[in-house]
């Protein structure tokens, strides 16, 4: 009659079953319905429910970070031909180069993008990846933000803002949150003074 696992056991199981190749949706449901309690339905439904939020917010984060990279790196190959047109005689070899580098950045965050989905073979790894993509799509978040203000993307702007926010919120008191919060309010009351929405 005694309990077979404490609370704190049953997600760490949970979370290996869900993450197996071999995983049975329908007979992990099936055994859930027949030893849980409604209360301990809810509490493994609210637990879904967060990490289900969490990976789509990493996913975003991923994806966005590669997204800022493509920018960044077209803005810098289109200021480098911008730079280069007097130069045009004798650097006209360079152009295919940058074309197939512009190419390769663009080939990389569509291979990057597709991976998301896949079942990673080293958990741990990839959730530390995924975390520290996730810190830097939120410190690049300023440079992000200035850039779809400048360009008229307004809406982009303030649907970012909040997904930084909500992280910068979790990370109250971590070194550096609070500078980024600045820097992105900044920017974005410099757009909205009278935070219109």
């Amino acid at each position: 009659d005694a309990t077979i696992g404490t609370p704190e056991a049953v997600p760490e199981i949970t979370h290996s079953e869900l993450d197996d190749p071999g995983f049975d949706a329908e007979a992990y449901v099936r055994d859930v319905l027949a030893r849980e309690s409604l209360q301990g339905l809810l509490k493994i439904e609210s637990g879904l429910i967060n990490e289900i939020r969490a990976l789509d917010g990493e996913k975003k984060a991923l994806v966005y970070d590669n997204y800022s990279k493509l920018i960044a790196a077209t803005d810098t190959i289109r200021k480098m031909r911008t730079n280069m047109d007097p130069l045009t005689p004798t650097t006209s070899t360079l152009s295919p180069a940058i074309a197939h580098i512009a190419e390769t950045a663009a080939s990389l965050a569509q291979t990057l993008q597709e991976r998301v989905g896949q079942a990673p073979e080293d958990e741990a790894g990839v959730k530390k990846q995924r975390q520290r993509e996730t810190v830097r799509w939120v410190l690049d978040a300023p440079i992000r933000l200035k850039g779809l203000v400048e360009g008229g993307r307004r809406d982009e702007a303030l649907e970012d803002w909040e997904e930084v926010q909500r992280l910068l919120e979790k990370w109250r008191g971590v070194q550096g949150a609070d500078e980024v919060k600045q820097q992105c309010l900044s920017i974005m009351n410099k757009e909205t003074p009278n935070n219109a929405g």
